[in-house]
């Protein structure tokens, strides 16, 4: 009986969300709400409040719960499988329109261009991403190409594929973006040697580095705009980086 009773309770309650959610928005919900309205999807007959609680104990934040991998998310009593896969789509998907939505024909010769255009390659991303942005003539995009992957920190790069990869396309000049999932918008020692390492390989191409910006959240970073992007001479095979 006490079943039959409490089925009730929780559609009456997900209908009052529902009405509130459509009269005032998302932006009305606590963080709690927000995942507890997202849950119902995935949890259609129990109550997602308390769980909604547990996962923002567990992670710290709305953002970070959004932010999390599925296997993570897992370890979260009461997360499945089918919870955790939409969590992680839900994020996926805003990574994807976010993308969408760029203007590709727009040059990426300044730095702010050139930002808004890579940002969205790294919402909600944790681990530290390097992407190399191929341009046509004009500085416009011709291809995103991930190029490493790895842990904050570090990322290790496959330079015979990098340059197998960008062989096929028509590019004249290129954009590095990478991320700092922990970190501030401010290029490391590291930055500056990866950077220098790319624009060696990439110059029998013919392909020129023109700027590398890195992300951190809402923040950003131009090598170029800051003084400090490494400047390649492939005459005496040096590699000079300037000081920050």
């Amino acid at each position: 009986m006490a079943q039959q009773k409490e089925r009730p309770l929780h559609e009456n309650h997900r209908a009052r969300m529902q009405a509130r959610v459509e009269r005032d928005g998302l932006e009305s919900l606590a963080e709690h709400e927000a995942l507890e309205y997202l849950l119902f999807l995935a949890i259609p007959r129990r109550d997602t409040n308390e769980l909604a609680h547990r996962l923002i104990q567990h992670f710290g934040d709305f953002c970070k719960v959004m932010e999390a991998e599925p296997e993570e998310l897992e370890q979260v009593e009461g997360i499945g499988p089918k919870s955790a896969r939409l969590i992680h789509t839900v994020m996926a998907f805003g990574r994807y329109y976010g993308l969408k939505k760029r203007k590709r024909r727009v040059a990426l010769d300044r730095a702010e261009n050139a930002a808004e255009y890579v940002k969205p390659l790294f919402l909600g991303q944790q681990n530290e991403l390097l992407y190399l942005i191929l341009l046509d003539d004009k500085c416009c995009p011709v291809r995103d190409m991930r190029i490493a992957e790895g842990v904050p920190n570090r990322v290790h790069i496959d330079t015979r594929k990098l340059l197998r990869d960008v062989a096929r396309t028509d590019a004249t000049c290129a954009i590095l973006a990478h991320n700092h999932p922990t970190g501030l918008a401010l290029p490391s020692e590291a930055d500056l040697i990866a950077t220098a390492g790319i624009m060696k390989a990439l110059d029998p191409l013919g392909v020129s580095i023109i700027d590398h910006i890195i992300v951190a959240g809402e923040d950003f970073c131009s090598m170029r705009e800051r003084g400090c992007l490494p400047e390649y001479r492939g005459s005496n095979d040096i590699l000079n980086a300037s000081s920050i």
